[in-house]
């Protein structure tokens, strides 16, 4: 996770130090102070603003659907209204694009883990990982599971 430091030299000097990875990739917060979720995006994420998790996901407009628990029919009257999600969809969002925020740490590339997350896994009871992160209940799952390859273990 990266933090951020402000240390005072003096009385009018001020420097800010950042360490560590940014917890989120398609959702970065503006500067390099990254803090919780809440304090960082506000009170919720906008619908339009989760196209590229969603594309880089390869879901459909179903599968979107599905994950926001909303009619297909609904969520163009969302975007084009640029309706703010409930702060429940936000953590479920937030924590999907941490889950990919590791994997490309882990697989290296955006690339290699679009591989993995579209191919059928073991660990997983042959289901894709992407799948899977349709459920916010089987997202950590799939988090368990990079975390183990990244420990050295055949998944």
């Amino acid at each position: 996770m990266k933090h951020s430091w402000k240390i005072a030299i003096g009385e009018s000097d001020s420097q800010e130090i950042g360490t560590g990875e940014t917890p989120y990739y398609f959702f970065q917060p503006e500067g390099d102070v990254v803090s919780e979720p809440a304090e960082v995006y506000g009170e919720s994420l906008v619908y339009s603003d989760t196209d590229a998790l969603f594309g880089f996901l390869e879901y459909t407009h179903a599968d979107v659907a599905e994950v926001l628990e909303v009619d297909p029919s609904t969520l163009f009257r969302w975007k084009k209204d640029q309706k703010k999600l409930s702060k429940v969809l936000t953590k479920t969002i937030l924590d999907m694009d941490k889950v990919i925020a590791k994997g490309i740490r882990i697989f290296g590339s955006e690339e290699a883990l679009s591989v993995w997350l579209h191919t059928p896994n073991s660990s997983l009871g042959q289901q894709k990982p992407a799948t899977l992160l349709k459920n916010p209940y089987q997202i950590e799952l799939v988090d368990q599971a990079m975390e183990a390859m990244s420990w050295g273990a055949v998944l």
